[in-house]
Parts: C-alpha cells; structure tokens; sequence
C-alpha cells in the first residue's frame, strides 16, 4: 500500500508498505479522505511526532476487516478516528473525567504523530479510536471531524453568552470554524482579524460580520473606532497576538487561547489587571468529537467553502507546498482511498 510517514531525516516522504494486518482489538479502515493539519506541516520540527510513524491524524475511512475480539464492528462500517480516543482510563485525569490530558491520549498515542495514522490507504485500528459516520454524511465532510471538534470545545469552554460580541484572532482553518461555531451558539456581531484578503473573504463568507487586516485594526484603534468585544478567539497562534487580545478585549471580557505560539507570547499585564480580562487556555476536546459529528450531519458547519483542494498522495509534496501559501490555500484533504 501507499503511505507519507515522516522518515528518519524528520522529513515527508511517499512510502510503499506491506498492508497492515488487524491485531486483536483492532480494525483494518480503508481510509478515504486525509486533512493536513497545519501541526503536520511542522512535524518534522515537532519532538513529539514520531520518525518512521505514518502521518494523519483528521481521516475517515470504511471498516474492512476485523481482528481478533472485535465484536462492536462490522465490515463496511463507515468511521473517523478521534486521534487521541485511546485513553489510560486510571490516571488521575481519566478519573476525573478529563480524558483529553490523559498522557496516554495525547502523548504516547495519539494516530498520526506516536501511531501510525490515515494518510495510507490502509490503517490498523484501536477501537477506541473509532466514531461512527453518520447516515447521510459523505466521508469527505467527515474528515474534517477532528478540527471541528477542536473548534467547538474552545466556543463550548469559553463562557459564551448569547449576543456576546466575538473577536477571532486569525482566520485559518480552525479560525474559520470557530467563528461558524460561535454564529451557532448565539454570538452577536463576529470579526475576524486576519492578514490574508483570500481569507478575510472566506470568513465573510462562512459568516463573519466583518474581516480586518491587522493594520485595519490597528488604524481603528489609534482613532478610536474599535468596538471592544466581550470574547476574543486567540486562534492565531502569533507571538504577538496576545496582546492584540488585551487590546481589542472589553473590561471583564475573556480571552480563550486556541493556537499554539511557537514562542512565548508577551503582553501588558497592568492592562489585563485593570481590564480584569480572563485568559483561558484549552487543549483539543472530549465528548466534542460526537457532537462536531453531528454539526456536519445536520449541515450547520460549511466545509465545503474551506476546501481548497483534494489531490492524490502522489501529490503530497504540492499538497504541503500549497498550503505554505495562506494566500490562496485554506485547506486540503488528500484522497487516501478513493479519486482525488
């Protein structure tokens, strides 16, 4: 089979592999649709992720075969993998039932970074991992299960109220489905400040009120013409997005950190404490794995205008390239299992 693992160089590459074979517990998927997550463009500079390991982490696939003890699945099953499903269950945090900072989840297992994940034609699976596809629901949506759920526990965790003013610090992927979530759940007027024009009018078009340049922002708040919002949705992950935050935040308002910064942000704390602001900080989701399932079911969440291009993984390297290029690239899936 095919497969793109990160090799020994901490590099991507296209791999030709014996097919994997079930163990017990487990399930062979055939995976149909693979997102690129923007971790994954960094994988290589990213200890966490595994050489040698198979990437992918946001796929959906059909169940073919069965390994030993599985009784819960059939062949044919239509499924997407929650990466980090697979749980100690005795730590501290399962016991409480705060399974996402599990170690075992999100550190020693999780499918495409420690285990091998859905950018193959093939995978053997845990259980655990796996999700039903709802009646109705094509695979190609479905892969973008994961960075919805993601999305819906930073708008579920950050005190929303309905009519609450939204502000979404960058508008990538995860940017542009937080700001869909948000219009979900009662949010009044939403803006997203984003440097890119190509995705300034993606995010008008899933439902943004408004889309400002930082320097659109900046001139605002120079002259006075920024309306302070109740919540802001730090999705950006920019050293210096932070402080853009403290600024554009109203007093008593609340700052929920999405994206990762890949140095430690700094910000003005005498202005956080005479704001009295509150920044919350999260880390990927729990029971929102099943409820991002069924957003894309009940068709609430628009992933069709974020898809920039499905492509073969004879593709891949143009596929990572691509999305390199904020400027006409939102997302791309690669078509694992079927005609890209």
């Amino acid at each position: 089979m095919k497969a793109i693992r990160l090799n020994d160089a901490r590099r991507m590459e296209l791999i030709e592999r014996r097919d994997p074979v079930p163990g017990p517990g487990e399930v062979l998927v055939r995976s149909y649709y693979c997102g690129i997550c923007g971790t994954d463009l960094h994988a290589g500079e990213i200890d966490v992720f595994q050489t040698g390991v198979i990437i992918g982490h946001e796929f959906s696939g059909e169940v073919v075969a069965l390994g030993g003890g599985v009784t819960d699945w059939s062949v044919g099953d239509r499924i997407v993998a929650n990466p980090n499903g697979l749980v100690c269950g005795e730590c501290k945090y399962c016991r409480s039932g705060r399974y996402n900072l599990c170690s075992v989840a999100t550190v020693e297992n999780p499918l495409g970074v420690g285990k091998d994940g859905g950018m193959a034609e093939l995978v053997a699976v845990k259980t655990p991992y796996l999700n039903r596809v709802p009646e109705g629901l094509d695979m190609k949506t479905a892969a973008w299960t994961e960075p919805l759920a993601v999305a819906v526990r930073a708008v579920r965790t950050s005190g929303i109220r309905v009519g609450d003013s939204v502000a979404v610090v960058g508008g990538g992927p995860v940017g542009q489905l937080v700001l869909q979530v948000a219009r979900r759940s009662g949010a009044g007027v939403i803006t997203v400040i984003e440097p890119s024009p190509f995705r300034r009018e993606l995010a008008l078009a899933v439902g943004a009120d408004e889309a400002l340049s930082p320097e659109d922002l900046k001139q605002r708040l120079e002259f006075g013409d920024w309306q302070e919002v109740d919540l802001v949705m730090e999705c950006s992950g920019h050293p210096t997005a932070v402080q853009t935050s403290v600024d554009i935040a109203a007093a008593g308002g609340t700052i929920r950190l999405i994206g990762m910064a890949p140095t430690s942000p700094s910000f003005n704390s005498q202005q956080l404490l005479f704001k009295e602001l509150s920044i919350l900080g999260g880390f990927i989701y729990i029971e929102e794995f099943p409820i991002a399932l069924d957003l894309l079911a009940r068709g609430a969440i628009d992933t069709t205008t974020l898809t920039s291009l499905v492509t073969s993984m004879d593709n891949f390297d143009a596929a990572f390239k691509a999305l390199e290029n904020p400027e006409s690239t939102m997302k791309v899936l690669i078509a694992t299992g079927v005609d890209a």
